[in-house]
């Protein structure tokens, strides 16, 4: 059973941690890195309202973020992934597009596997599409 409640100001510390790990392992260096905690830390605290946590059976797994009918964010904790949790949040969230770090395979794979498809690739990033 999947449950999605509004974040709150008290889920800031996972909000941050989900956030960091959607973009740190596909950093460089480790100055890129503090600048993405600098930048994920300001970001989260002015957005955390708009943030979703996703429950697993009453547990805390994941949350996504919205930005203008668009998927920023989608973070699943991975002892909970491979069942089902992100397709049903794409599903729920009519979602047709989504920019992904060239470096993150695991989600291009997982987008790819709910009908996605690559429809332009920059220096970095991938974007996907639905037909």
């Amino acid at each position: 059973m999947i449950i999605l409640k509004k974040a709150k100001k008290k889920d800031l510390p996972l909000l941050i941690e989900c956030k960091l790990l959607t973009i740190t392992p596909y950093l460089n260096n480790n100055e890129e890195k503090l600048s993405a905690i600098a930048y994920v830390n300001n970001f989260v605290r002015n957005h955390f309202d708009k943030f979703i946590i996703i429950y697993y059976y009453f547990k805390k797994v994941g949350c996504y973020l919205m930005m203008d009918n668009d998927l920023d964010t989608l973070y699943i904790d991975n002892n909970y992934q491979n069942r089902g949790i992100g397709s049903k949040i794409l599903k729920k969230e009519n979602i047709n597009k989504i920019k992904v770090k060239k470096k993150n395979e695991k989600a291009i794979k997982f987008y790819e596997k709910n009908g996605f498809k690559k429809y332009l690739e920059k220096e970095d990033y991938i974007l996907l599409r639905k037909d």
